[in-house]
């Protein structure tokens, strides 16, 4: 149950934060939403959504989890490292803390779910 719950927060949080990004381009003195940050994002949520509305197996639910767990991962570590990745996107704070909770929480839901 826990990973049908993750799967469509997140799926829906990541949905919204990919639209949004071509619509809303910079929330002044928060961050700056970029468009292959919001397509990531855009990609990833509908992934979630349908994994966590349709029929699926927890296996593949526990993979996305993971999934989206390195994928905060690795944009948290281009933020701390790459902050300005060749103009490609542009990574501010609030985006790193929300990177390091999407990697925690993905990685550990995703090892939760392969324990089951």
């Amino acid at each position: 149950m826990l990973l049908i719950w993750y799967n469509r927060i997140i799926g829906l949080v990541l949905f919204l934060l990919g639209l949004a990004g071509f619509f809303i381009v910079k929330i002044p003195n928060f961050v700056q939403l970029d468009l292959f940050q919001s397509f990531v994002y855009l990609i990833f949520g509908a992934i979630g959504l349908q994994l966590g509305w349709a029929q699926a197996q927890n296996k593949t639910r526990s993979r996305y989890a993971t999934a989206t767990g390195l994928l905060g991962l690795i944009f948290l570590g281009f933020g701390l490292t790459l902050p300005n990745f060749g103009d490609i996107f542009h990574l501010e704070l609030p985006e790193h803390v929300g990177h390091a909770i999407l990697g925690l929480t993905g990685c550990i839901v995703g090892d939760l779910g392969k324990k089951r």
